[in-house]
């Protein structure tokens, strides 16, 4: 099959006819509108195209994208450092103009990326073959949209028979004038499969290796988010597909969207039978739909081929004159497979995968490992805040072959849960083995033994009272007694009150003074001691943490606690830390969670560092309260149940003189949502900014006057929460709302 005219010969494609006309009818249908639309883009700019709530998501998406890119390249222009210090907008505050500058602005910055980003989304796609009879085949296109999916066209994979014939060709394209070899990989549709015909998409498992021994992981995959923002009328779409089952072919850049329906899309771009099942893209390499129909291009009700003639049932279908394109929309298919009924729990697996890859994956590589050697990541602070979890970062560089995207992977990630230690391993697919290196050499940890010493957490350490939480009565008579009361145990700048059935703290304090003259640094590894003040069966000592996976995480960060006036006071804090009192484990689901974003996890550890920065000038002081979130269904292991969420809540002083407090956890979304256990099991963990009576209705604790100082209760800044969770999920240290 070398030339076009052998594959029309030889194969047929899936091209539906019936679908090709309601796309038509629909095109005709929407006609007075669209013209209206592409004559207002066109007349007066992008914003008057669309309808403002569009708008200004569009313009929040795009501002977003751009803080997390910007800090990493200056210099940038006056005008771009103005709109991302100005923050989210709002369609009731923002004139047109300002919303037209923001999206025209920040798509020039974010073009920077184009190609890097074109490259990592066309690795996704790829040609799909189904045998239809003896000598005969369909040929299609699709891509991946999680690990293990693929999504196509209803008409090209009918059913689960069909998908079991077919096969998903990876790589049949140029590079440098010549073909690359195609991988095969067979759909598994009894692992997962689904679809419907009104919107017209399929939905199938992929065998994570090839016929030939490539990984399914090298070809990363285009994740569909359903939420709404992410292209505007007569923006430019991109399409990455296999047009009449030739080599992969984009069309990039000179194709606009020209309307959008309740659950379709109109555009132009120029595409062939065959490409149906295509991503369609964004100038951000986000998918907005996914490409089903052409419009074809009529004469009094008859199809018309190319030539001007009239095309019949039988003739062929790359003959067909087309005039525009149809899509169904993203949003509309995430809404769908959300709530559609599946046949067993490994499809629901399955899903919740495909459900909570909202991050665009990092850029793939070819299976070619070179022999350096692993080294240790550099410390990116003074005080190294990601230190309470060993071992540290490791990656290992990786070769390419000419042309392929070039990353170094990370091979083992350890991060902070405001203390609480996380390893999320992430080996790359096509690595053989792991080097962990030498064990560190252990720092000379020695608490005070004189407790009487203690100090503790001091409520007027920021210039106004700010007292332990207190245990309502659904979980007051939980804790450690001290007669009537909760036992506060009290360290060097902190203090903790313990949960006597969990055998961990409800919360732990601290007072961080990010301004002390002394910060001691930390220099090895752990060890860990029991309080000789409660019994030892109340705390969860080293046997919960023996020979297994489970981290010993501080609560009150060691960085945080560890300061003073002098090198002693640092010392005597810094070791206090370490008490069984003021750890918690790991969850197992930690590690299960590889979609979580490196980014989000390293961010709940730095959070303390970024709300000291906009604390009151002159002392730059802030307490700290954490803890874990008891749910009567955590699973328990050891005789101990291991949390799976984690709060944080910050007060400080800001420069206008005025208490801030503010409250985040360490989540799923859907255990935001509170919803039952058998559907929490896969999502990604990421940090959320909360109200604080939220908190305390999660934590059971009662915080005094902070709801009263809580930013998240003006009602302007209430908009920036998501409606689903009631949460602001926290993508870059920018996005916290102060």
């Amino acid at each position: 099959m070398s030339s076009t005219a052998a594959v029309t010969r030889e194969v047929e494609f899936a091209y539906d006819r019936q679908i090709g006309r309601e796309a038509l009818a629909r095109w005709r249908k929407t006609t007075e509108e669209r013209t209206q639309r592409i004559r207002d883009a066109r007349e007066k700019g992008l914003v008057a195209a669309d309808t403002p709530e569009r708008v200004v998501k569009r313009a929040n998406r795009l501002l977003n994208k751009v803080k997390q890119a910007a800090p990493q390249r200056p210099p940038r222009s006056k005008e771009l450092d103005e709109l991302l210090n100005y923050g989210p907008t709002r369609e009731s505050l923002e004139q047109p103009q300002f919303l037209e500058r923001i999206i025209g602005e920040t798509k020039d910055f974010l073009r920077i990326e184009f190609l890097e980003r074109a490259v990592v989304a066309c690795r996704s796609v790829c040609r799909l073959m189904t045998r239809v009879s003896p000598g005969r085949v369909k040929l299609g296109t699709g891509f991946m949209v999680s690990p293990r999916l693929l999504m196509t066209n209803h008409h090209v994979l009918r059913n689960g028979e069909e998908a079991a014939l077919t096969l998903a060709e990876f790589d049949y394209q140029i590079r440098a004038g010549a073909q690359l070899p195609i991988h095969r990989f067979t759909l598994e549709p009894k692992a997962f499969f689904l679809n419907d015909k009104d919107l017209d998409f399929a939905l199938v498992a992929i065998k994570p290796t090839s016929q030939e021994g490539v990984s399914l992981n090298d070809y990363g995959y285009s994740c569909l988010n359903g939420d709404e923002g992410k292209i505007l009328i007569s923006e430019n779409i991109n399409i990455v597909q296999h047009p009449l089952g030739e080599v992969k072919q984009v069309v990039i850049r000179e194709n606009r969207l020209l309307n959008l329906l309740p659950k379709f899309a109109h555009y132009e771009a120029d595409t062939e039978p065959g490409s149906s099942g295509s991503p369609v893209f964004n100038d951000e390499w986000d998918v907005v739909a996914l490409h089903h129909s052409g419009v074809p291009k009529t004469d009094n009700g008859n199809l018309l081929d190319k030539n001007g003639n009239v095309w019949r049932d039988g003739d062929d279908p790359a003959l067909l004159a087309w005039q525009a394109n149809e899509g169904i929309r993203v949003s509309v298919l995430v809404k769908f497979i959300e709530s559609a009924a599946l046949r067993n729990r490994d499809e629901e697996v399955l899903r919740k995968q495909f459900l909570s890859a909202r991050e665009a994956p990092p850029p793939v590589r070819e299976a070619r490992v070179s022999t350096v050697k692993p080294r240790r990541a550099e410390k990116t602070r003074e005080d190294d805040d990601d230190d309470e979890a060993e071992p540290r970062m490791r990656r290992e560089s990786t070769a390419h072959t000419p042309g392929a995207v070039s990353v170094s992977l990370p091979l083992q990630i350890t991060v902070s849960l405001g203390g609480v230690g996380v390893q999320a391993a992430a080996a790359a697919p096509a690595l053989a083995h792991i080097t962990t290196g030498a064990a560190p050499e252990l720092e000379a940890i020695e608490p005070d033994q004189d407790y009487d010493n203690r100090p503790g957490y001091d409520p007027e350490f920021l210039g106004f009272t700010v007292p332990l939480p207190a245990l309502t009565d659904a979980v007051r008579d939980q804790a450690i007694a001290d007669g009537s009361e909760p036992l506060e145990l009290k360290y060097y700048h902190y203090s903790v009150i313990m949960n006597a059935g969990r055998k961990l703290a409800f919360v732990s304090a601290v007072n961080f003074d990010a301004a002390a003259p002394v910060r001691h640094k930390r220099e090895g590894g752990d060890r860990w001691f029991l309080d000789p003040r409660i019994d030892e069966e109340l705390q969860a000592g080293e046997e919960l943490y023996s020979k297994n996976p489970l981290d010993r995480g501080h609560l009150a960060r060691r960085a945080d606690a560890a300061w003073g006036a002098t090198r002693k006071e640092a010392k005597l804090a810094n070791d206090d830390t370490f008490h069984f009192t003021n750890c918690s484990p790991q969850h197992e689901i930690f590690n299960q969670s590889r979609l979580a974003s490196k980014q989000g996890l390293k961010l709940w550890g730095n959070i303390e560092d970024h709300i000291a920065g906009q604390a009151k000038a002159n002392n730059r002081r802030v307490n700290v309260f954490n803890g874990p979130i008891f749910r009567a269904n955590d699973r328990k292991y050891r005789d101990v149940k291991l949390p799976r969420e984690y709060w944080k809540l910050l007060v400080f002083e800001n420069d206008a003189d005025e208490p801030r407090a503010l409250a985040f956890v360490l989540s799923q979304s859907s255990l935001i949502k509170n919803l039952p256990l058998e559907e929490m099991d896969f999502e990604p963990y990421r940090p959320f900014q909360i109200k604080v009576r939220k908190l305390e209705e999660r934590t059971k604790l009662d915080f005094g006057e902070l709801p009263t100082f809580d930013p998240l209760e003006e009602g302007a800044n209430e908009a920036f929460l998501e409606a689903a969770t009631g949460a602001l999920e926290i993508l870059s240290l920018d996005q916290i709302v102060l």
